[in-house]
């Protein structure tokens, strides 16, 4: 089982594994450090820009940040994470993914959750459906 909160709500105890998908941590402690599952920083900057310019609302993450995210998450390191978590969920692990953001419906944590969900993983701790982004990130790869 996949299950998916921000970095403050996570119980330990509760999982075989706690992969932290950000760019960058700097005392990961008992998390294992997965960045290949994070924005770059590039897209990172961007989302802070949009941010602390008053422009970061629904409009921008679903025009800016998710095609790009996307994209980003096309190439060959991401895919092969989002596989050893499909992997893991079939094992029957307990895999916990966590990041600093409060709200998924404006983190990759969604997109990420959306992916696995479109490969058939079942996610816990999601507020929806977010299958569409695994076909759209089947569509960006045709396309691009």
């Amino acid at each position: 089982m996949i299950t998916v909160t921000d970095i403050r709500n996570v119980n330990y105890a509760a999982y075989d594994e706690v992969w932290a998908i950000v760019r960058s941590l700097k005392n990961p402690g008992r998390m294992k450090h997965v960045p290949e599952l994070s924005p770059s920083w590039a897209l990172f900057k961007k989302y802070l820009q949009l941010r602390d310019t008053g422009k970061w609302n629904a409009d921008a993450f679903r025009s800016i940040y998710v095609p790009t995210f996307l994209k980003e998450m096309s190439g060959i390191e991401p895919k092969r994470k989002l596989s050893e978590l499909a992997e893991l969920d079939r094992q029957g692990k307990r895999i916990c993914l966590v990041c600093f953001c409060q709200d998924e419906t404006l983190c990759h944590r969604s997109i990420i959750a959306g992916i696995l969900q479109y490969m058939g993983v079942q996610v816990q701790n999601v507020k929806g459906d977010y299958s569409k982004y695994g076909s759209r990130g089947e569509d960006y790869e045709r396309n691009n």
